[in-house]
């Protein structure tokens, strides 16, 4: 099968990179992908996608007509979802703008929503343990969907897909590092927050509960999609809808650790007073000062999901990055904060609108 593809926040960290990923294998002769439509929410997007070899749109995806009408009118067989992870109503528009058009064209059409791993942390009230990637995830989330709303939009991704028989996926990004590739934001949300935050406070702070956290480069992330959108064009049989849970871990280091490098790295440029970390006297003195609700930080700063990644062989996923890499790479980032400033648009914005949902 050949297709075109609608990748939502194009713009983002996520899916800037994702964007710049399919035109690489595009232009190095992957003849299935078509036609790349890039969704932003602003013009200054837009304008920064022009130079690129994708259709750019200011799209509203809470417009269930609207996006219904474009996915139609551009043919799109498959739509990769990275606007957000906590709004049911924008996958719902998705799902059902693929939905008719599998039923205008009778054509397979795909779903594929960018999730993350915090669904798995016992800081969202995880009641499970350690989860692997082909265990049941499905009815596991689905049983823990009331107290956490990423658990209750993965759920519904999967039954409103079913029910419209639309193909569905959901990827699980890890706490990701390094600098993206798209051509708007290219940092992450999480260590960007914590070099700000220290360098307001002139001190390095870490939850007092030393954890384990799992890592991805954002690199290694944005080849799976394109690993995963190649499989899907030629046809391969892969774990999908029920099934269809992919976590891309691929290297694990505790938040210590992480508080420690950045420590020693910000003291060294001397944005901090001492090479030495202290541990955050409130939840909400941590939460004020990366700009979230407080029943947020630990599942964005200390989170430690016990997950193993097992389906990234399918489709011959091999992470280039380890945790050495990683921890060596820490003074890059400072840098790259200091050059790009915090995300221009990220996760952070959009866990502010659902500070009322309950996590606990």
């Amino acid at each position: 099968m050949v297709g075109n593809i609608l990748v939502t926040g194009a713009s983002g960290y996520i899916g800037g990179s994702i964007v710049a990923e399919i035109l690489n294998r595009k232009r190095g002769g992957t003849p299935e992908i078509l036609i790349i439509h890039a969704a932003v929410r602003s013009l200054e997007q837009a304008h920064s996608l022009k130079r690129l070899d994708v259709t750019a749109v200011q799209l509203n995806l809470s417009d269930e007509t609207a996006v219904a009408d474009y996915i139609h009118s551009n043919d799109i067989d498959l739509v990769i979802n990275n606007a957000t992870s906590i709004d049911p109503k924008i996958a719902s528009n998705l799902i059902s703008g693929l939905q008719k058009q599998r039923e205008t064209t009778g054509k397979g059409v795909f779903f594929i929503q960018t999730t993350g791993l915090s669904a798995f942390d016992e800081n969202t009230n995880w009641p499970f343990g350690e989860v692997k990637d082909t265990d049941n995830v499905y009815d596991l989330e689905r049983q823990s969907r009331e107290t956490y709303i990423v658990r209750e939009v993965d759920a519904f991704v999967i039954e409103q897909s079913k029910k419209a028989g639309v193909t569905s996926f959901l990827i699980f990004p890890p706490t990701l590092h390094g600098r993206g590739s798209g051509t708007w934001n290219q940092l992450s949300p999480q260590i960007p927050a914590i070099v700000q935050a220290s360098i307001n406070y002139k001190q390095v702070y870490k939850f007092g509960e030393c954890r384990d956290a799992p890592l991805a480069h954002v690199s290694d992330v944005a080849r799976f999609y394109g690993q995963l959108i190649e499989s899907i064009f030629v046809g391969k049989k892969l774990p999908a809808g029920e099934d269809g849970h992919y976590f891309l871990v691929s290297h694990v280091v505790s938040w210590w650790d992480i508080m420690d490098q950045l420590a020693a790295n910000l003291h060294a440029r001397g944005l901090v007073t001492t090479e030495s970390t202290k541990i955050w006297p409130s939840d909400e003195m941590a939460a004020e000062s990366v700009g979230v609700p407080a029943s947020f930080a630990h599942s964005m700063w200390n989170s430690s999901p016990k997950v193993l990644s097992e389906k990234g062989n399918i489709i011959g996923w091999k992470p280039v990055w380890t945790r050495e890499s990683f921890l060596n790479s820490l003074g890059q980032e400072v840098d790259d904060f200091l050059e790009l400033g915090l995300p221009k648009s990220s996760l952070l914005h959009s866990l502010k609108p659902v500070s009322g949902h309950s996590t606990n």
